[in-house]
């Protein structure tokens, strides 16, 4: 026969019971302990919790998240080398319009920010192309760039015919220290444009002269051009990265990846001319 020994124990879901075996001459009294994982009946606030949030706002922001194909040419000493590549980018209305890190397009005009030797070598857009969810490319534009924060607005040339999915700034997402963020980001050919995200926390936070935020340097590389949420599905901001120094010899502490608070990318916004 067993006897609940506690029923509040100082453990949230573990029970005690008492067992009397009466077959024995002085009787033995069994304690047998019986756990109830949170694991097991997934109750709220457990591990799974986060990944099940995460895969809400993964779900809701995926298609959000699009391919950006640039090619782009440097010159320098009076020869122009083009080169192609691909970057992220966050749609931030229905018409089109994206935000991504000016140096995933235009390497070089961060490098003259902080450069002044680098006046010799100059780099310009090519073609710019979109390639949204579904697949098919749309030709764009840069639209405005703020070489500071190393932003680039693009948008796509030909107004859509069914409006684009794209984030909003009704919620905008201020985490604190050590908050979890989900990030999103979309892989190339190889990997048959997949989205994929992950969950990191904020590791830094740096407020003057403007607000930033950062995390991990172990997963900077796959933060660079990618949106941040909350996991209640508030938007953070967008990855791009920051020289911190100006020596010809820059080392690893003189770049970083940051966070781009979504406050300032809106600000920006109303910088960008209508569509003509």
């Amino acid at each position: 026969m067993y006897r609940v020994l506690h029923r509040k124990p100082t453990c949230p879901g573990v029970l005690f019971f008492a067992r009397y075996d009466g077959r024995s001459r002085n009787g033995r009294l069994y304690i047998v302990l019986f756990a109830l994982t949170a694991t097991l009946f997934a109750f709220p606030g457990g591990a799974d919790d986060t990944a099940v949030r995460a895969r809400i706002v993964f779900e809701q922001y995926r298609d959000m998240v699009v391919t950006v194909r640039a090619v782009v040419g440097i010159s320098y000493g009076g020869s122009e080398h083009e080169s192609e590549q691909e970057a992220n980018a966050t749609l931030l209305d229905a018409d089109g319009l994206a935000v991504l890190a000016l140096s995933a397009i235009d390497p070089m005009q961060l490098m003259q920010t902080y450069r002044s030797e680098m006046d010799d070598v100059t780099s310009r857009i090519v073609s710019l192309r979109v390639i949204l969810s579904d697949g098919t490319e749309k030709p764009a534009e840069v639209v405005l760039r703020d070489r500071h924060l190393d932003l680039a607005f693009i948008r796509i040339t030909e107004t859509p015919e069914t409006p684009l999915p794209h984030v909003t700034f009704d919620a905008i997402g201020r985490p604190d220290m050590f908050d979890e963020v989900v990030c999103i980001m979309q892989y190339g050919r190889v990997a048959r444009r997949a989205h994929a995200g992950f969950v990191e926390r904020i590791e830094m936070i740096v407020e003057r002269p403007r607000l930033f935020y950062a995390i991990g340097d172990h997963r900077s590389r796959d933060m660079v051009c990618s949106p941040a949420f909350t996991l209640d599905g508030a938007f953070v901001g967008v990855g791009v990265m920051r020289l911190t120094g100006g020596g010809d010899d820059m080392g690893r502490d003189d770049m970083i990846v940051i966070i781009v608070p979504a406050e300032q990318i809106g600000d920006l916004i109303e910088q960008v001319p209508p569509r003509e």
